[in-house]
């Protein structure tokens, strides 16, 4: 019979005592009317905790709470009620938030919190400022290294100048005086030579030519490292300890405080380590390299004479430019030829350029837009 009920469910389809509508005795009804014992879950579709689902394990909502939206992890409030605010919940120190301690008031009044990547440059969080620093630079003073050093460019000539002469009837060469012809740069000279039965003929000595000038500018290392730092915060949230603050911290980076203007000195409290930081800026360098002429040795010139002009047709006679006495095999006085061709090139290897004075150091190198940072 469908009578009521004092105490369980015993009877289907019967009501409890207290009017088995929607619940009554702490289980529930399930669609065919029969209590389960198993919760339902919230209406709003969350697992609740309780063991009717399978396999979902979620923070029960606090009783009450009204979620607004995911944790913000600055202001303060369980934004998504799950019992736990800003830095004490999950959503927020896996966004890099963690408890720093607090900048207000003194001894802080000029400074602002920032992190600090000492060694890195990665990128900021969106919500934070980013600038790419030079940090702590210990070698502000060493000027550059300066070197110098010269090669072979184009190699001199020594076919420029005159060919020096005398001669004479005998081993003296000493009928007349010295005569100068034409070195003429190798190509034919179209003078006419009267040539005696000895000559001395001394040819001109190297002239021209250049050495490549090499410089060589070393910046000795500063120090510093490149680093970066993320600032723009202003405010910080709760669900910290002993007094701290929820603030922004990536990963990889370090809490800090910053001033403008370097070696300020950290304030008292737990930002001590002091760093500074500011833009590289090196114009150390090094003054001009130059070089001088090069220096060579001639091979023994040969002085060729024809008896036709344009140098062409047969050879006359061959004089060495060797500074010496040397016979002709031509009577005295001897014929007269009507064009001469000197030749001489410089000796293999003997091209040598001088060593070049060491240029000086220029520039320097400085921290600017210098400012403090201090770092737990």
């Amino acid at each position: 019979m469908n009578g009521l009920q004092t105490s369980g469910d015993g009877g289907a389809g019967g009501l409890d005592a207290a009017g088995d509508v929607t619940k009554a005795d702490g289980a529930y009804q399930g669609s065919s009317g029969v209590d389960t014992g198993v919760a339902p879950e919230a209406s709003s579709g969350n697992d609740t905790g309780t063991t009717g689902d399978v396999g979902v394990t979620e923070t029960a909502p606090v009783d009450g709470c009204v979620a607004t939206g995911p944790e913000s992890c600055t202001n303060g409030i369980d934004d998504d009620c799950n019992g736990l605010t800003d830095c004490a919940d999950p959503a927020c120190t896996t966004q890099g938030y963690t408890c720093v301690a607090p900048i207000a008031g003194q001894p802080y009044n000029g400074w602002d919190f920032v992190a600090l990547n000492a060694t890195a440059q990665s990128t900021c969080p969106a919500s934070l400022t980013q600038k790419n620093v030079d940090v702590d630079p210990t070698n502000l003073t060493a000027p550059a290294a300066c070197g110098c050093s010269c090669a072979p460019g184009t190699p001199p000539s020594c076919e420029t100048g005159n060919v020096s002469w005398t001669h004479g009837p005998n081993n003296q060469c000493n009928a007349g005086g010295t005569t100068n012809s034409p070195a003429n740069g190798g190509a034919c000279n179209m003078t006419p030579v009267a040539v005696d039965s000895f000559v001395l003929a001394a040819q001109p000595p190297p002239t021209g030519g250049t050495c490549t000038a090499s410089a060589s500018v070393t910046q000795p290392p500063t120090g510093a490292t490149q680093g970066e730092v993320c600032g723009g915060e202003k405010a910080f949230g709760a669900g910290c300890t002993g007094g701290q603050v929820c603030g922004l911290v990536p990963p990889g980076f370090t809490a800090c405080v910053h001033h403008g203007g370097a070696n300020m000195g950290c304030p008292a409290g737990p930002y001590a380590a002091t760093n500074s930081v500011g833009t590289i800026d090196d114009t150390r360098g090094c003054g001009a390299c130059t070089c001088g002429a090069p220096t060579a040795t001639c091979t023994t010139g040969t002085w060729s004479f024809f008896g036709t002009t344009g140098c062409t047709g047969p050879v006359g006679i061959t004089l060495q430019t060797n500074d010496q006495c040397n016979p002709t095999g031509d009577p005295s006085p001897g014929p007269t030829y009507a064009s001469n061709r000197f030749t001489s090139n410089p000796a293999g290897g003997s091209i040598a350029c001088a060593a070049p004075a060491t240029p000086p150091s220029t520039g320097n190198v400085t921290l600017t837009g210098a400012d403090t940072v201090c770092c737990q």
